[in-house]
């Protein structure tokens, strides 16, 4: 079987653009981000067990407050990674009026 071993060596094979996971994919993140900036790959923190953010455990994830729970932690980590990538003021920047 496969685990998270074989899911670290496949980031770096075939970059994602975030994971989702709990606790553990932390070291994972790491991983990436210690060979370099272009393979840092995010971690959004969805699941159980989650021990290293305060109050996560109690996050809710089932039925309709817990989609919208989940939903808003995606699009806000996607709009963190654009941030990130798009630094370069009048080259790479993006308007977010979209997401109002």
């Amino acid at each position: 079987g496969n685990d998270l071993w074989h899911m670290r060596s496949l980031c770096f094979t075939d970059k994602p653009d975030f994971l989702i996971g709990n606790s553990y994919g932390k070291y994972i993140q790491r991983d990436t981000r210690y060979k370099g900036e272009e393979f840092e790959v995010p971690l959004i923190r969805i699941g159980f067990p989650i021990f290293d953010r305060h109050h996560m455990h109690r996050a809710t994830t089932l039925g309709y407050e817990g989609m919208m729970s989940v939903v808003t932690q995606l699009t806000n980590a996607v709009l963190e990674q654009l941030d990130k990538e798009t630094i370069g003021m009048g080259t790479t920047d993006y308007n977010f009026d979209l997401v109002r």
